[in-house]
């Protein structure tokens, strides 16, 4: 196997818990129904708009949108470690540009790869191989000189190890079981601040210069 390169990284639910902001959000609103709306059951209301405020245009709330705790100084000891590090996210471009923002994610990476802009421009999200095959260019390696990490077994492990990266790391925060797929994440972390020392294991983590 070559030395590690390049460490690639899914955004919602990995870098950044999206489901904790979303049900932040969610109960922002239900209380506002409900001071609002004498009588109004909030939570009921929620759940019945639920698919519309996904539907609608996104602003994410600053206060909630950010990078989870220890993610920041995680990802720079990978970067103190000679790694390039690239974000891969799918989605609606303008959408996520935003969530980008709120985290400020462009202080920390170089290189973020939108997949709802690869698609506007004739290319694909994941988990096609070019997308993956674009963060390598980006990144100034081979395919099998990096590793992707996410929460999604069909975009992140299944796209990554199909582009033919060194190897996938899944994220599986609920405790989910694989889908029996065939192909098999390197390592199952319960959060991404577990990666070094998962790359560690792997010996995949390049070794500090003393």
């Amino acid at each position: 196997m070559r030395r590690l390169k390049a460490v690639f990284f899914d955004l919602d639910d990995t870098l950044v818990l999206t489901e904790d902001c979303d049900r932040a959000a969610f109960a922002c609103v239900a209380q506002l129904a409900e001071e609002l709306l004498p009588g109004c059951n909030g939570r009921r209301l929620v759940n019945e708009w639920r698919p519309l405020f996904y539907a609608s245009p996104w602003c994410p709330e600053g206060k909630h949108f950010r990078f989870g705790e220890g993610v920041e100084p995680m990802v720079a000891a990978l970067q103190q470690r000679g790694l390039q590090t690239v974000v891969i996210t799918n989605g609606h471009a303008t959408v996520q540009r935003q969530k980008l923002e709120a985290c400020a994610a462009g202080r920390l990476f170089r290189h973020i790869l939108v997949g709802g802009e690869e698609v506007a421009c004739g290319g694909h999200e994941k988990p096609h191989p070019s997308i993956f095959h674009k963060a390598c260019s980006l990144a100034g390696c081979l395919p099998e000189e990096a590793v992707h990490v996410g929460d999604s077994l069909v975009a992140d492990v299944n796209g990554a190890l199909r582009a033919g990266l060194a190897a996938a790391v899944w994220i599986n925060r609920n405790g989910e079981r694989p889908v029996p797929t065939g192909l098999r994440p390197a390592a199952i972390l319960s959060s991404v601040l577990e990666l070094p020392s998962a790359l560690e294991q792997l010996q995949l983590l390049p070794q500090q210069e003393a």
